[in-house]
């Protein structure tokens, strides 16, 4: 839904306003681990479908890690994940996507982030940023 309804230029534009500058930002797609992507495929093909294609931005500051779902609008607020409530960062990188993964309070939260595509342009280069300044935890 949000490849469809929103632009670039929206995103950033929600990035700009909420953080007063275009901050270190990227444009996601939930992440499932293999598992919790086959019983939720198995429970229902329509949840799977819809699970796995939520679109997020994920802005990095000091504070933490601010999420906002994009799915069917802009126009939602951001929430906070706390930089002294994560822990287990990671980064694995695959061929033209990575995957961030940390855990929040003891769950698991996984993000896709794919490198090419037209809402997800500037992705490679703003996640090298965030391993090169050494965004808290990377």
């Amino acid at each position: 839904m949000g490849l469809l309804m929103n632009s670039r230029e929206e995103i950033k534009e929600s990035v700009v306003s909420r953080f007063g500058q275009e901050k270190n930002y990227l444009v996601a797609f939930k992440h499932n681990s293999p598992g919790k992507s086959v019983l939720k495929l198995l429970l229902s093909k329509l949840y799977y479908i819809f699970d796995n294609s939520r679109t997020f931005i994920l802005v990095f500051d000091n504070k933490g890690i601010y999420e906002k779902e994009i799915s069917n609008s802009t126009k939602t607020n951001f929430y906070l994940y706390p930089e002294s409530e994560i822990e287990n960062f990671e980064i694995n990188n695959k061929t033209n996507k990575s995957i961030i993964s940390f855990d929040h309070l003891g769950k698991k939260i996984s993000y896709e982030i794919p490198m090419t595509g037209k809402i997800f342009k500037g992705n490679e280069e703003n996640l090298e940023a965030l391993v090169k300044n050494n965004w808290e935890r990377v």
